[in-house]
């Protein structure tokens, strides 16, 4: 309940659909929410009264790469993985010929981390 832990200053909603619809009046105003993903529906109905001030971005990682140079951005995150500061979380490591059976495990959320396809 918005009551009890809201407003939110910053919203990150990967769900989409109704629960999207159901977050933007949990924000202060000129508060953000970031739609980074639809995996309950790309559809939502939006109130927006009473929303005046708040922000929604649609983060989509493809536009945010044709707008910026992730260059120096993925050379530091190399950086801090070789210094053992970021340790991304693979759970799954195969070759990449099982790509479809690896997408799919990934897809019925077979496991949250990251699947790393080596390509011999």
């Amino acid at each position: 309940s918005v009551d009890t832990f809201g407003p939110y200053h910053l919203i990150l909603d990967s769900v989409g659909g109704d629960t999207l619809a159901a977050l933007l009046p949990q924000l202060v105003p000129e508060g953000i929410c970031v739609s980074m993903g639809h995996s309950s529906s790309p559809y939502a109905t939006i109130n927006i009264r009473g929303l005046g001030g708040r922000t929604l971005y649609s983060f989509f990682l493809g536009e945010e790469i044709n707008r910026y140079s992730p260059a120096e951005d993925l050379k530091l995150l190399g950086e801090l993985v070789s210094k053992g500061q970021l340790v991304p979380r693979i759970e799954v490591e195969a070759s990449w010929k099982e790509v479809g059976t690896i997408a799919q495990q990934l897809i019925d959320r077979k496991f949250s981390g990251k699947a790393v396809l080596q390509i011999s």
